[in-house]
């Protein structure tokens, strides 16, 4: 069911399902928060594809916050743990004030956390609604419950296959804003999908998703890393052990069963699961290439070969997990990552005679560099080679600034640049202007725009923009001698 024009009221639209209200703020535009995308993933319906939303009768309120999804408590997501639901497949939607017939380009941001944590609708309200765009901040369920495999789901599932079903929510959104954003002004042919972190990782996966082919025209990924993809098999293993730690028979029966068990419960015994390869908090980042949303076989995931060709910024932070290692530490994650290379990586790192150098002022210490290039700068380089190689138009970042208030550099230092209103009298460096890149980026295609430092796409001398303290730079070939050693690994 498409929506249909605004109803007599200033706050009420009919969407799919039925008519929601939500609020008009002072400077008319409108915030509608929980509005359904899907039915409740409950009941029989845990670890099913999200099926269509449950029409309701007269209007309903979108003026509450939704439940984030059924988590576990981290320490950061506190708030969004102790408010938890299966019950949670909503997206929140900011629009500007209403002009009949508008077509505003549309941003959908997909949260991270790990797939594990966190939440999308506080996305709604940040005030980059005021560059002129609609704003969708979504749910989707995590952990276990978003993407747990097995041989019985298998064995129910019309397509044969199973776990994925935290992106197949993602891909019910895409499909609700398809059918629905036009009444809230914006054009369904001008979609961003965003996200950060694990979102990102997430919209790699879109990208690769049949399903999801069509439903967003532009990409930006911030600070996603390319865990590898598990074979239908490896990820239904995970499940099976699932089963088998309860005491359930592995077969419908015992699939009954762990359906019934108390959600936070199951929540608890699967993270302790680790499946092949993976590290704990990285287990449910590593998607399963089941033959149905992601039909490829894990090796080739991420390749050009397939992908959606769509115009993408993609980048990460300097320093996005900074940490001092021993040499010992460094030379068995040095090993891991690089393999057959690691000597020659860590001579570029400068540890040499069995002593690590003294800590680069810009860059961190050796561990911090290590990590950093192994898990984030050289796989985004890849994935953006493979970008440009299918024919897109890539422009590359790397993010030096710590976030407002902070004096470390980490892992999220750009997302308040990116999405709040910049002080009054701050300038580009203390306050990068991201937001003003991403804003043309989301309206147009590219993210140059008047009064702002042109920022080459990476196809251009293999150019990158460096957001500093001290503003914009462009730059090229980022750390190119270390991830063309990771390129080459001999496994």
């Amino acid at each position: 069911m498409r929506a249909t024009a605004q109803s007599a009221s200033s706050t009420e639209f009919r969407v799919t399902g039925g008519l929601v209200r939500g609020v008009e703020s002072a400077d008319g535009s409108l915030l509608f928060l929980g509005v359904p995308y899907a039915a409740p993933p409950v009941g029989v319906r845990r670890w099913a594809p999200p099926a269509p939303v449950v029409p309701w009768t007269g209007v309903r309120a979108a003026t509450d916050a939704p439940p984030p999804c059924t988590q576990l408590d981290e320490g950061w997501n506190t708030r969004d743990a102790a408010n938890g639901s299966e019950d949670c497949l909503y997206l929140s939607v900011r629009a500007p004030r209403h002009v009949s017939g508008a077509r505003l380009p549309v941003m959908v941001w997909i949260h991270g956390g790990s797939n594990r944590a966190g939440s999308g609708y506080g996305i709604a309200s940040s005030p980059i609604y005021t560059r002129g765009m609609v704003v969708v901040g979504i749910e989707y369920r995590l952990g276990a419950l978003g993407f747990l495999g097995a041989p019985e789901l298998r064995a129910e599932s019309a397509h044969a296959s199973s776990g994925n079903y935290g992106l197949l929510d993602q891909i019910a959104a895409l499909e609700w804003v398809r059918h629905n954003i036009s009444a809230f002004g914006g054009d369904p042919a001008q979609v961003t999908v965003a996200g950060q972190s694990a979102g990102a990782v997430d919209i790699g996966l879109l990208l690769r998703s049949p399903l999801a082919r069509g439903s967003f025209s532009r990409v930006i990924y911030e600070s996603g890393e390319l865990p590898p993809a598990r074979s239908a098999e490896e990820n239904e293993r995970i499940g099976a052990s699932l089963l088998t730690a309860y005491g359930f028979s592995h077969d419908a029966a015992g699939l009954a069963k762990l359906r019934a068990a108390p959600a936070t419960e199951v929540m608890k015994r699967a993270n302790e699961l680790i499946a092949e390869g993976d590290e704990r908090d990285r287990v449910w980042m590593g998607a399963a290439a089941d033959g149905w949303v992601l039909p490829i076989g894990a090796n080739d995931l991420y390749r050009s070969d397939g992908q959606t060709r769509v115009p993408m910024i993609v980048g990460n932070v300097q320093r996005e997990v900074p940490i001092d290692l021993s040499l010992s530490e460094i030379e068995k994650l040095a090993r891991l990552y690089f393999r057959s290379n690691a000597s020659k990586v860590l001579a570029l790192y400068d540890v040499r005679d069995g002593k690590l150098p003294p800590n680069d002022p810009t860059l961190g210490s050796v561990g911090t560099q290590l990590l950093n290039d192994a898990l984030f700068t050289c796989p985004i380089n890849r994935l953006a080679a493979w970008q440009v190689a299918a024919g897109q138009k890539v422009w590359r970042y790397e993010f030096s600034v710590p976030a407002p208030g902070s004096q470390v550099l980490a892992h999220t230092a750009e997302l308040r640049y990116v999405f709040d209103a910049r002080p009054a009298g701050t300038s580009a460096g203390s306050w990068p202007p991201v937001q003003d890149y991403w804003a043309n980026f989301i309206k147009t295609g590219d993210p140059n725009g008047e009064g702002l430092p042109q920022w080459p796409d990476l196809a251009h001398r293999n150019a990158y923009m460096r957001f500093t303290l001290d503003g914009p730079k462009v730059d090229t070939d980022l750390r190119g001698a270390i991830c063309r050693l990771a390129g080459s690994v001999v496994q």
